[in-house]
């Protein structure tokens, strides 16, 4: 059975890939694509981005939880 990823590991992953992110929009807006468009795929990326991690962090948020609670209960 594969090891459970460490928080460590998965912040490394999540920061690498907000860096990258990051420093694809900063190439996109020094190029000479128009304002509107640069405007437009950054709000598309945005959006979509956050549709991918924002259900990762809760689903996270809340393992931790059940994790503190079994660990309460089990204790208790």
């Amino acid at each position: 059975m594969a090891r459970p990823m460490s928080k460590r590991t998965s912040y490394l992953i999540v920061g690498t890939l907000v860096a990258l992110i990051v420093t694809a929009h900063v190439f996109m807006w020094l190029s000479d694509m128009a304002t509107g468009e640069k405007l437009m795929w950054t709000i598309l990326n945005t959006i979509g981005w956050t549709i991918i991690l924002a259900p990762v962090f809760f689903v996270d948020r809340w393992l931790d939880a059940i994790k503190a609670r079994n660990s309460r209960d089990k204790d208790g």
